[in-house]
């Protein structure tokens, strides 16, 4: 599985003058999407004979974003695992990097990093710790509990020094067989690798700087066949499945079938045709030879075409297609969304085919839980036939990762740029989300909304005074949101300890969304008896755009849930045995 991720690090010379820093800079470079890691290497490289065990200071404070690393190259691949001693290590730099004190006795390249990290922290610029062991073995518990115990050293520290920032501190063992697949993710999949034959009336090439197309007209019967032989695998680059067919005038793909069945002589000229990733492609007498198909632009004329039974396709008709060599991956990238440009799409489109998305999907499809497409709009089961109550959307599933989190204003507000911009989305989708963390915090604002929904139920003259007020400020913009935030900020209390990582928080269960919100049900009835006189004003004042108003209403609230959690402790702890917390 590794010997993609070794030939492109062989491959990348450029990064050789760092010698065994190299692995831990392309893991950098592979997990931010960083285009001159030369720069960040420059200022973040901290290796040295007295580097307190600290390799790698990477701040960005742009994405709130802070990455403290060790790295290890080991001559001898075959070992089991990496020295654990060498992860231990990471507890000596988390003790004088996080340290809110002036460190003694350290070079003075690291009393400059230490100096910007905690210029970053003061300012309440970082959100996001990240501690990396980065190695070319593979992993092991023993690093993992090492790592873990870094961590939550290095969150006690930031609990001490900046008790009123919101810090959330995570470790990974990025191994041999973890990196290798985060390296594949990466790369625009063309997961159909059969070579084809095909015989066409003609062909003719094109070039750009970093591509070449084979421009020709396929068969319908060989673009049928293809369907029926590797279904939706054949749109793996493309941002959208095949959407279905409906008996409607107005569904563009119903209308296709009909040309193949009643006008398929005209089907050329009333279609726009296909586009398609291959590895390889050749032209040769009236026959086209690929190997690889991938479609980035068609797949609605694929699918429906393939969708016709076999014995209905009339006389035989042909789809002008263009087959593109795969080159530079970039490239890749822009003829993906450019040629999806020209169809109506939304902005999580083009998201669900990054690794965190895929990783997502399947972990849906284990838990049972359907609906959840990681962004890619218009499979047919998603479009056609609505799921049932166990169903999420992966925008929901977004609005109420970010509002958990504590970004109620971009949930609200903002929640298309949840997915067009790169540091918004690493936040809300960061590589260690979960299926099963998406479910806890999604099934609160399911909660939320069947409180919000229960109070609707009762009539006027029967609610208390309470519940009046409370269904008052439910009717609010953006209370909903707040709710998802203040209920996100009062986890410890909730929990009743330290949550290192509140990314990690589950149901020891594998429940249905509906299950998972009746275990909320009782806390949100809690805790939002504290909602209409602690977060009304950002939601009158600001819509909750003014984030300093925001954040004093949610202290406010913490300290309401602090000061009742003894008079509520039956229901926290009833909650607190169904979940994971570590």
């Amino acid at each position: 599985m590794s010997d993609g991720l070794e030939v492109a690090l062989q491959k990348r010379a450029d990064l050789n003058q760092y010698g065994s820093n190299k692995r831990l800079l392309f893991a950098l470079q592979l997990m931010f999407d960083i285009e001159d890691i030369g720069t960040v290497a420059a200022t973040s490289l901290t290796d040295h004979p007295n580097d307190k065990s600290c390799d790698l200071l990477y701040i960005d404070r742009g994405a709130g974003r802070v990455v403290l690393a060790q790295g290890y190259e080991s001559e001898n691949t075959t070992k089991l695992q990496a020295p654990g001693r060498k992860a231990a290590t990471l507890h000596q730099a988390v003790n004088w990097l996080f340290n809110k004190s002036e460190p003694d006795g350290v070079p003075d390249a690291l009393r400059v990093a230490w100096r910007e990290l905690h210029d970053a922290l003061t300012d309440d610029s970082i959100g996001d710790v990240a501690i990396w062991y980065v190695h070319n073995l593979p992993e092991s518990q023993q690093v993992t509990g090492e790592l873990q115990a870094a961590r939550d050293a290095a969150y006690a520290q930031l609990r001490h020094g900046y008790p009123d920032s919101e810090i959330e501190v995570s470790c990974e063992e990025m191994g041999r067989e973890r990196l290798s697949e985060r390296y594949e993710n990466s790369q625009t999949p063309i997961l159909v690798a059969d070579t084809f034959t095909i015989e066409v009336p003609g062909a003719f090439e094109e070039r750009g700087d970093k591509w070449t197309a084979l421009c020709t007209s396929v068969p319908v019967s060989w673009l049928h066949d293809r369907f029926e032989q590797h279904g939706a695998v054949l749109f793996s680059p493309n941002v959208r499945d095949y959407l279905g067919s409906r008996r409607s005038q107005s569904n563009i793909n119903n209308g296709i079938q009909e040309t193949v069945l009643h006008e398929p002589t005209n089907l050329w000229a009333y279609n726009n045709g296909i586009t398609a990733l291959v590895h390889d492609f050749s032209f040769t007498d009236g026959t086209v030879e690929i190997t690889g198909l991938g479609i980035v632009n068609g797949a609605q004329t694929t699918g429906a075409i393939g969708s016709v039974p076999a014995g209905d396709i009339g006389q035989e008709s042909h789809v002008l297609t263009r087959f593109i060599r795969r080159n530079d991956p970039e490239t890749v990238r822009s003829i993906v969304r450019f040629n999806n440009r020209q169809n109506p799409t939304q902005a999580s489109d083009f998201r669900s085919n990054d690794g965190v998305q895929r990783r997502l999907v399947r972990e849906f499809q284990h838990l049972g839980v359907v609906g959840y497409n990681g962004g890619r709009r218009g499979g047919a089961e998603d479009v056609i036939r609505r799921p049932g109550e166990n169903h999420l959307s992966a925008e929901v599933a977004a609005q109420a990762l970010a509002a958990f989190h504590g970004e109620s204003g971009v949930a609200y507000h903002e929640k298309s740029k949840i997915w067009e911009q790169d540091a918004i989305y690493s936040r809300v989708f960061p590589e260690r989300v979960t299926a099963e963390h998406i479910v806890f915090v999604a099934s609160l604002l399911r909660a939320i909304e069947m409180e919000k929904a229960r109070l609707g139920r009762i009539a006027g003259e029967a609610r208390t005074e309470d519940e009046t007020e409370l269904f008052e400020w439910f009717g609010l913009r953006g209370s909903i949101m707040l709710a998802a935030e203040a209920i996100g900020t009062a986890r410890e209390t909730l929990i009743g300890e330290a949550v290192s990582d509140a990314y990690v928080l589950r149901f020891k269960k594998n429940l249905t969304m509906s299950e998972a919100a009746r275990v909320w049900e009782p806390i949100v009835e809690s805790l939002l008896a504290f909602a209409p006189g602690q977060l009304r004003d950002p939601l009158v004042t600001s819509t909750l755009r003014n984030r300093q108003a925001v954040d004093t209403a949610l202290r406010n609230f913490r300290s309401q849930v602090v000061a009742a959690r003894k008079h509520n402790r039956a229901t926290y702890e009833l909650f607190v045995d169904q979940v994971v917390s570590r």
